[in-house]
C-alpha cells in the first residue's frame, strides 16, 4: 500500500508531534519538576541556615552572659553572705526599717548542668512604690548577681499608697 504525498506528510507531522509529546512528558516535565523541587529545597535550606546562624549568635550571647555571671559569682568570694549584702542594699536605699524578714527557701538540686542557686524570700512592709522600684533596680543591677524570681505586691488596707511586698530572690551558689 502506497501512501500519497499528502498522507505521508500527515503521518510525518503526526510522528513528529507524537515524538514531541513523548519527549515533553517523559523528559522535559520530570526534569522541570525536579528542578523546581531542588529550588524549593535550596530556599528552605537557606532559610534554615539563616535561622541556624541566628540561633548560633543567640547561643554565643547567652554563653558570654553565662561566663560573665560565673566570673561575677567567683569574684564575690566564698565568704559572701546574700543576707548581709541585701541588708546593705536596703540601708543604702533607705529601707532598713521596712525589712520584715529574710527567709531561705529550700530549692531542688541542680539538674542538667545548671548551677546551684540559693533562693530566699524577702518581706518588706509599709514601702512606697518608688522606693521599691529603686531597691529592685539595685538588686537586679548588682555586681553580685541576683535575680527576682517572684514579686508579690499588696497595697495596705488603711493606706493604699503604702505596699506590703514579698520578693523571691535567687543568686547562683558559689561552686
Amino acid at each position: 500500500m502506497k501512501l500519497s504525498r499528502r498522507e505521508t506528510t500527515f503521518v510525518g507531522v503526526g510522528v513528529i508531534i507524537l515524538a514531541a509529546l513523548v519527549l515533553n512528558f517523559l523528559v522535559i516535565e520530570p526534569l522541570a519538576a525536579r528542578r523546581d523541587r531542588y529550588r524549593e529545597m535550596a530556599a528552605r535550606m537557606e532559610a534554615d541556615l539563616a535561622e541556624m546562624r541566628s540561633m548560633a549568635a543567640q547561643y554565643q550571647a547567652l554563653a558570654g552572659q553565662r561566663d560573665r555571671y560565673q566570673r561575677q559569682v567567683h569574684e564575690r568570694g566564698g565568704d559572701f553572705s546574700p543576707f548581709s549584702y541585701l541588708e546593705n542594699l536596703a540601708s543604702e536605699s533607705g529601707l532598713t526599717g521596712q525589712i520584715e524578714s529574710m527567709t531561705p527557701v529550700a530549692t531542688a538540686a541542680a539538674e542538667d548542668g545548671r548551677a546551684r542557686r540559693a533562693e530566699f524570700d524577702l518581706r518588706l512592709s509599709d514601702i512606697r512604690l518608688l522606693d521599691l522600684v529603686r531597691f529592685l533596680y539595685r538588686i537586679e543591677s548588682s555586681e553580685k548577681v541576683f535575680f527576682v524570681i517572684n514579686l508579690n505586691i499588696k497595697p495596705r488596707y488603711l493606706n493604699p499608697d503604702s505596699l506590703d511586698v514579698t520578693v523571691r530572690l535567687a543568686t547562683p551558689a558559689a561552686s
